[in-house]
């Protein structure tokens, strides 16, 4: 029995993808807008990955409505007996 010879054959993928010069050329427009797309969603993913991580909350001012809530949980902490008040957070 003699073996058959095999000669290399490129990838199905490589066959059934286009040519991305080609595709380039014959839609300028679309690919504009898609490489845009994905540089636009990288760009506000790696900002908010990097706002989170540095502490956005760091900039962050109070509310006249957070300040108000502030003084009267302070003012309700202080006159209310000590046993009710524990359960304030």
């Amino acid at each position: 029995m003699v073996a058959e010879k095999t000669r290399p054959r490129a990838s199905r993928t490589a066959d059934s993808a286009p040519n991305p010069i080609a595709w380039v050329n014959e839609y300028p427009f679309t690919s504009v807008a898609v490489m845009f797309g994905i540089g636009m969603g990288v760009g506000l993913a790696l900002g908010h990955t990097l706002a989170e991580s540095t502490g956005r909350h760091m900039f962050h001012q109070d509310t006249l409505t957070e300040k108000l809530t502030g003084q009267i949980r302070d003012v309700l902490k202080n006159s209310l007996p000590q046993a009710v008040s524990r359960h304030m957070a």
